[in-house]
């Protein structure tokens, strides 16, 4: 009866609101369930999905999905005017006329604002912009989405500029993806390594972002596994990488739709984007979370959130490693130094160090924190390592160069007249990385890597890749300033 007595006072206060217009809430639209509601969807009419989801005590958290990188209804509705809209208006906005509007969307809302228009006013309008903006996906070069589509929008609009991207992402060149087999069952990790990553907004309201995801399904990059469990056996099933995302409470990480906690999982060779989009009403860490991803699987990041609010920049893994995004690392005893296979939104070459230099074992050369994590110094402009086994250089065609600038050891303990010269005072390079100071624009790698004198710039007439071998455990590895 109480209940009743409360639904009859919300009708009398919209009526009295709405007495001079048409087409507003209507009694079944504004029904309240016994029920404690959880989540609530809208599909629009190019099959985008939208979820509202009921967490922690009504805090509202919309999720959306689509096949394309800059079609977000979202984002359209935000161009349509410049404010902060509110889960409840974006809800009555972008849903059909007639639609129940869920309690928790009505909790707190300031119902004459929300309300003032016709529902779904909005739904045709950004549904114009979605139509033209669903990009054919590109050549095969596209890893993900294509960048310039994905970075374009933000569900919800930009806060100011995203505070985190990072675009072109595989495991198997971004060291921040970790292995986590050993974490997982052995059927999992059966036709090769799986690896997780996430990425952190600590102590903020306002929460903005994107992941495009394609799971890549071939011989090299087999998701699908034998001997699982089913009914029938024997079976095979897909495991393709899965989705989460996820806020803290009382110092645990918990699923932000409990109905997904499993994660949403990619099908095999889809290209999926999603944007999300959350106003919180008190301060929480929030994070983006990537599990059972294989070395060929591809993504692209990016979050923003309100200026001063939290910390700096998000560091991959949540507080784990730092490391640039043109540095991953690989357990293959090499060093590799790649100018081929440069992405165009970077200028560096992409290196690959062995872990085992790395080590974590050595405080004269230790680049492991107290829990392990891989920290790398914040600026540094070349790389010296000490007992390597070889070296060579590769064109595109994977052919060895050796010739009169580029040179090639076999064993370097045993190089002539140097012996074993080179591997106690090590081979290495200087150059323009990323976040080197150094405003010279020159490469230098030195003798017996280049048949250079001290000094003499190398001189590269078509990109080629450094391949460092035999390097382990008893290597040290020196950034150089």
């Amino acid at each position: 009866m109480k209940t009743i007595k409360i639904i009859n006072i919300i009708f009398i206060v919209f009526s009295l609101l709405s007495c001079e217009q048409t087409d507003l809430l209507t009694y079944e639209a504004i029904q309240q369930s016994t029920e404690k509601e959880k989540s609530i969807s809208l599909i629009l009419e190019n099959q985008n999905k939208l979820s509202f989801i009921n967490y922690d005590d009504n805090e509202v958290f919309i999720l959306e999905e689509s096949d394309c990188s800059n079609c977000s209804a979202l984002d359209n509705l935000a161009s349509l005017s410049k404010k902060d809209w509110s889960e409840a208006e974006i809800f009555w906005a972008l849903s059909k006329t007639g639609q129940r509007v869920p309690a928790f969307l009505q909790t707190g809302q300031n119902v004459g604002k929300t309300f003032a228009k016709p529902q779904g006013w909005a739904r045709d309008q950004v549904q114009t912009s979605i139509n033209k903006g669903i990009e054919n996906p590109g050549p095969s070069t596209v890893v993900a989405c294509k960048n310039s589509e994905f970075t374009s929008s933000i569900a919800g609009g930009f806060l100011g500029n995203p505070e985190f991207v990072r675009l072109d992402k595989k495991p198997i060149n971004y060291a921040s993806f970790k292995n986590d087999c050993s974490n997982l069952s052995d059927a999992m990790c059966q036709k090769g390594k799986r690896y997780r990553y996430s990425a952190t907004f600590k102590n903020i309201k306002k929460w903005r972002g994107k992941i495009c995801a394609k799971s890549i399904q071939n011989s090299n990059n087999d998701h699908y596994l034998s001997n699982i469990l089913c009914l029938n056996p024997p079976c095979t099933g897909y495991r393709g990488p899965k989705l989460y995302f996820e806020f803290k409470k009382d110092g645990v990480w918990k699923p932000i739709d409990a109905s997904i906690k499993e994660g949403i999982e990619i099908p095999a060779n889809k290209r999926k984007t999603y944007g999300f989009y959350k106003n919180a009403s008190k301060k929480r860490s929030f994070r983006i979370r990537v599990k059972n991803a294989m070395k060929l699987d591809e993504f692209d990041f990016m979050m923003d959130k309100k200026a001063n609010e939290g910390g700096g920049t998000p560091t991959p893994g949540g507080g784990g490693d730092v490391i640039p995004d043109y540095v991953s690392i690989n357990d293959e005893g090499k060093i590799i130094i790649d100018f081929i296979n440069i992405p165009d939104d970077s200028p560096s070459p992409q290196i690959s160090i062995d872990w085992q230099a790395l080590k974590d074992n050595n405080p004269d050369y230790n680049y492991h924190d107290n829990e392990g994590n891989i920290i790398l110094p914040e600026n540094f402009c070349g790389i010296k390592v000490t007992h390597a086994v070889s070296f060579k250089w590769l064109d595109k065609n994977g052919n060895i160069i050796n010739n009169e600038m580029f040179n090639r050891v076999n064993k370097l303990s045993n190089y002539g007249e140097y012996g074993s010269f080179y591997v106690n005072e090590g081979i290495g390079f200087k150059g323009p990385l990323d976040n080197c100071k150094d405003n010279n624009s020159n490469w230098y790698f030195k003798f017996p890597l280049t048949h250079t004198t001290e000094g003499e710039a190398t001189i590269f007439e078509e990109p080629l890749k450094l391949v460092i071998e035999g390097v382990d455990s008893s290597s040290k590895i020196t950034f150089l300033e």
